[in-house]
C-alpha cells in the first residue's frame, strides 16, 4: 500500500531537509498541502499535524483522510512523556489544537498563546513538539537563548520517533 504523508509545508531549507530526511528514514513519500491538488491515485494520504485546527482540517478534507492529528494517536502522549522534558513547547494559536494539547496531560507552553513560552522561564529540558526544523523551531530556540536549557530536536529528527510513527500509523490504517 502506498502511503503519502501530507505536510503543512514551508519554504525554509531546514524544514525541507528535515521532511526529506524523515521521508527517507520511513520509506514514505510526502507532499505539501499546497501541492495536494495535483496528486491522484490509489495512495493513502495521511495528514501529519501535531494537533487539530484549521490547517489540519484543510489537509484532512483535501486528502480524504480520517486519520487524526498526532496528539490523538495511540501512544503519542507516552512517546512524548518518554522524552522526560520539563516542558513541552507547542505552536498554539488554535482552540482545537489547544484542546488536543491539554488532553495529553503534559506540562506545556505555547509559542503563541497561553501559557506563553516566557511564563516558565529557563527549564532544564524543553521538547519542542514540532515536526521539523524551520521558522517555528527557530523561534522556540530563540526563546531559550541565554538559558542553560537542553532543547530537544524536532520530532522528525528524534531517534525513536520514526519507529513510533510507523508502528502507530500501521494500526491507524488498519482500523
Amino acid at each position: 500500500m502506498d502511503v503519502v504523508l501530507v505536510l503543512h509545508g514551508s519554504k525554509s531549507p531546514d524544514y525541507l531537509a528535515s521532511a526529506s530526511s524523515f521521508s527517507k528514514r520511513t520509506g514514505l513519500r510526502y507532499v505539501f498541502v499546497e501541492d495536494l491538488k495535483a496528486q491522484s491515485g490509489e495512495a493513502v494520504y495521511v495528514p501529519v499535524f501535531v494537533a487539530g485546527g484549521a490547517d489540519y482540517r484543510r489537509a484532512s478534507e483535501m486528502s480524504g483522510s480520517s486519520i487524526p492529528p498526532l496528539a490523538r494517536w495511540p501512544g503519542f502522549a507516552d512517546y512524548l512523556r518518554g522524552l522526560r522534558a520539563d516542558v513541552y513547547v507547542f505552536h498554539g494559536g488554535d482552540p482545537e489544537a489547544e484542546a488536543d494539547v491539554e488532553a495529553l496531560g503534559l506540562p506545556y507552553v505555547y509559542l503563541e498563546g497561553k501559557p506563553h513560552i516566557t511564563s516558565r522561564g529557563c527549564v532544564g529540558r524543553a521538547a519542542p513538539v514540532v515536526l521539523a526544523r524551520g521558522v517555528i523551531y527557530n523561534r522556540i530556540a530563540e526563546a531559550y537563548r541565554g538559558c542553560p536549557t537542553e532543547l530537544l530536536p524536532p520530532l522528525f529528527e528524534q531517534e525513536g520517533f520514526a519507529d513510533y510513527f510507523l508502528g502507530a500509523l500501521r494500526g491507524l490504517i488498519k482500523a
